[in-house]
């Protein structure tokens, strides 16, 4: 399968997603095809400061068209950050979008956690993002 990553937005972040992919497509004897695109960093921090998930979707959007045009047939956003307008984001995509807060959600499930840390800068961490993971409010806190 064909994947588009959505760069730039956390550089290292998109160095993991990179190597992760790289070591799972190596350990599974087949061959890796990926595109990636950059995204410009400093338009999605003014967006998510201004908690503007529809401006920010529709500056992803093209992006993905992109990767749908280099034969992408499924796409992730390489920044947890860059998931505060996921939502948004899904309607407008040419591709499928892997939505990594559901894969979060289901790994602290199958674990069986009661408590979870969440490290992040604070633009992000003062979003709505992650309410959507299991346990949204219980004892949850943001600094």
């Amino acid at each position: 399968m064909h994947i588009g990553l959505i760069g730039g937005i956390g550089p290292a972040a998109t160095e993991f997603y990179y190597r992760g992919l790289i070591d799972r497509h190596t350990r599974s004897n087949t061959t890796l095809d990926l595109t990636i695109v950059h995204a410009d960093v400093r338009e999605m921090s003014r967006n998510l400061a201004s908690r503007d998930e529809r401006k920010q979707a529709e500056a992803f959007a093209p992006l993905l068209q992109r990767l749908a045009a280099a034969g992408a047939q499924l796409a992730a956003v390489t920044s947890m950050g860059g998931h505060f307008c996921i939502r948004e984001l899904e309607p407008l995509s040419a591709l499928p979008l892997l939505n990594a807060l559901p894969e979060v959600d289901a790994a602290i499930k199958r674990r069986n956690f009661k408590t979870v840390g969440i490290i992040g800068t604070r633009m992000v961490m003062e979003t709505s993002l992650w309410r959507h993971l299991i346990g949204r409010g219980r004892g949850a806190r943001g600094r």
